[in-house]
């Protein structure tokens, strides 16, 4: 873990603190796919945001696409949350975003803008009520991943009443008010963060969001944004 993390407010060094107790780690064995995806079925259930089904998994084709990255959050071993990440640039332009609200991203895309896609944000119940600081460490992700991908957005779709969240820790600005997603019930609304612009005011704010390429390379490999165009 980077020494800028000790840094910053009392609160930054709490959160900071808190990830010591924490490890990231890529999903890849058919095992740890399914504990995620049972974990984003319990998680959007007890949200009355899907409807049961006998599998009890919450899974998409997106998962085995070769830009995707699931994540595992694990506080002292236990898993307590994940998240998936999706490279969206030339040499990768599919992505879970690019569907669901087609009339925006792919204009993104077609700006030069590289992109990260977020999705399937989840976290244990109990869990997160044990940990106050998980949320934090969880969407710290998005700020690995696009250093690592030197990307110039962040994109996501979140509920309504979650935007504050994101307009007060990454400077998230809304574009398009809460509609139908696919697969879930209640309506999310697309939101992004301009890493150019605020990148370096997120991380000033809470050093906490900034990371060693040790620490990035371990979960995204070392094929870095420069590499990518000439594949």
């Amino acid at each position: 873990m980077s020494n800028a993390l000790a840094g910053g407010s009392g609160f930054a060094s709490k959160v900071a603190s808190f990830l010591h107790e924490v490890d990231y780690s890529l999903v890849t064995s058919r095992a740890d796919i399914e504990a995620v995806r049972r974990l984003r079925y319990a998680a959007n259930l007890r949200e009355g945001n899907i409807e049961p089904n006998a599998a009890g998994v919450l899974a998409d084709r997106f998962d085995d696409m070769p830009n995707c990255y699931n994540v595992a959050v694990l506080v002292r071993g236990e898993l307590c949350a994940a998240l998936r990440m999706h490279l969206l640039c030339d040499s990768f332009p599919d992505s879970p975003l690019m569907h669901a609200y087609p009339d925006i991203t792919p204009g993104k895309l077609a700006s030069g803008a590289r992109i990260i896609d977020i999705t399937r944000l989840v976290a244990d119940y109990d869990k997160a009520r044990l940990h106050p600081y998980l949320p934090y460490a969880t969407v710290r992700l998005s700020m690995l991943a696009a250093t690592h991908f030197e990307a110039d957005l962040i994109l996501a779709a979140v509920r309504k009443e979650h935007l504050p969240f994101y307009r007060r820790e990454f400077r998230a600005e809304p574009l398009t008010q809460p509609r139908p997603y696919p697969m879930l019930i209640k309506p999310l609304a697309l939101f992004q963060i301009d890493l150019r612009a605020v990148g370096a005011e997120i991380v000033a704010r809470h050093p906490f969001h900034a990371s060693q390429a040790s620490e990035r390379e371990r979960l995204f490999g070392c094929v870095h944004a420069h590499s990518l165009e000439d594949a």
